[in-house]
Parts: C-alpha cells; sequence; structure tokens
C-alpha cells in the first residue's frame, strides 16, 4: 500500500494559519503574482496535480480537524465516492458530513488500526488528507511514501505544520520532482526511501 500526503503549504511549512485560514493559498492568483510564471510551468497548474492525483487513490484517511474545517465552511465531505477512513474520538462527525456514496468509516483507535483496515481492504494507493496532525502521526509510524506539496509564495509565521507532531523521527526522502506554477508557486514531491 503506497501512501500520499497531497497538501499546499506556506514557504514557512504551514499548512493552515494560527487561526485555521488557508487565505494564504489565495495569494497564488494574486495581481502581485508575476505574468511570466505561466511560461515556465509546464507541467500545468495546480488544481489540474489535484484532479490527475484523486484520480489515481482508491481510498482515503482524514483526521477529524481537517473534516471540521470543511463543515464549518458549509462543506460536507467532499470525496463521497471513495472508501474514506476518519481518524476521530466524536462519533457524531461521521453523521454530521452527511450521506456518502462510499463508507465513511470513524477510528477512534491508533492511526495504525486504520492502516490495517485500509489495507486489509485491498486498497493499493490512498491519500492522506490531512491534517498535520495525522500526517506527523502517519509519518512517526513510517506510513507515508510520497509527499506531494504546492508551495505557496508567502509565510505565515504560525499554525499547524505539515507534519504537526513533536519529537518526529528522521525519515529520508527523495526529491522526485521540482517544478514551478502559475502565481509564483511551486510544486514539490518527496518519495520515501527506506533502506
Amino acid at each position: 500500500m503506497h501512501v500520499v500526503w497531497f497538501t499546499a503549504m506556506s514557504m514557512d511549512g504551514r499548512i493552515a494559519t494560527a487561526g485555521d485560514s488557508l487565505d494564504f493559498l489565495d495569494l497564488m492568483g494574486s495581481p502581485e503574482a508575476s505574468d511570466d510564471t505561466e511560461q515556465v510551468a509546464p507541467g500545468g497548474d495546480d488544481s489540474s496535480d489535484f484532479e490527475a492525483m484523486v484520480k489515481s487513490v482508491d481510498a482515503i484517511i482524514v483526521g477529524a480537524s481537517t473534516l471540521r474545517w470543511l463543515l464549518r465552511g458549509g462543506h460536507g465531505w467532499p470525496h463521497g465516492d471513495l472508501p474514506t477512513w476518519l481518524i476521530t474520538h466524536d462519533e457524531g462527525l461521521v453523521a454530521a458530513a452527511g450521506a456518502t456514496d462510499k463508507p465513511l468509516r470513524a477510528v477512534s483507535g491508533s492511526l495504525e488500526t486504520a492502516f490495517e483496515e485500509i489495507e486489509a481492504a485491498g486498497h493499493q494507493r490512498v491519500w492522506l488528507a490531512g491534517g498535520g496532525s495525522v500526517a506527523g502521526q502517519a509519518l512517526a509510524i513510517d506510513r507515508v511514501d510520497e509527499v506531494i506539496v504546492t508551495v505557496a509564495p508567502t509565510a505565515v509565521g504560525a499554525g499547524p505544520a505539515l507534519f504537526d507532531a513533536p519529537d518526529l523521527p528522521l525519515r529520508r526522502f527523495r526529491l522526485a520532482e521540482c517544478r514551478p506554477l502559475p502565481g509564483d508557486a511551486a510544486l514539490l514531491r518527496w518519495v520515501r526511501e527506506r533502506s
């Protein structure tokens, strides 16, 4: 099973501000963005990268904070067409997300339990859809195989980190891709190197 952490972050490694805002990502399309970036981004834009990634996965694992953020914004779970494992102790959160085509399962035990369930169900490629705390836990148990991140051209100073956990073990990743995106952003892709 291959686990992909696909997200966006600020230049200082934050996936949201201290107030849980993603407004800093809007700077990628701001008028201040250089007009020539489009010409040096042969791989397309971030939205096409995202769509391709979603089509490449057959399951999702997501944290409660990420789903709560979506619900506060007036959204349900937007990927209900894929089996999803929700890491939560909040029994009502699945119901709050609304109906989905594929199962949205709550897992309140260890993150390893969720990965074992996903693997037992035969899934091959899993999107770790957030947040930084779940990503940090997954990295700690060596379950992150690939990291794809769009880096926005700004710093936010504080907020959840890409891997938001204390005392993470050192894990070696190989840079597999680095390319500019429109709006002065960049896409970075790392693949886990295991010995």
